[in-house]
């Protein structure tokens, strides 16, 4: 159809509809088969105009109720506790990992680095 008439930018104008502008969490959790130990989960957070993926290990054998905030949170959220926290911060990581040791972030440099919530 394009091919019978000419482009215009006489006519109207489409318009983008607006975005966040802070990161927000659009989906998940999705629990992801992997070959690592304990459960892997998948969040989708909306940053800007992209959509990110953010994956959340959880060590095997955790059980919430066995240790205190902000790891049994944590733990009983998939991790979407953190998560939040982290994107208040306007902070996006790759991969988030909760282990008896405490929480680990890692970003996209693929740094791990003890997660401060």
């Amino acid at each position: 159809m394009l091919a019978r008439r000419p482009f215009s930018l006489d006519g109207p104008i489409g318009t983008i509809p607006a975005m966040s502008e802070e990161p927000e969490i659009i989906g998940g959790p999705t629990l992801i088969p992997a070959p690592r130990e304990g459960e892997t989960y998948r969040w989708k957070v909306q940053d800007g105009r992209a959509e990110k993926h953010v994956y959340v290990q959880i060590a095997a054998a955790l059980h919430a109720e066995a240790f205190e905030d902000p790891l049994r949170t944590s733990i009983e959220t998939k991790g979407e506790s953190v998560l939040l926290k982290l994107l208040e911060r306007g902070n996006v990581p790759t991969r988030i990992k909760i282990t008896s040791a405490g929480i680990t972030e890692v970003g996209v440099d693929r740094r791990a680095r003890p997660c401060l919530i």
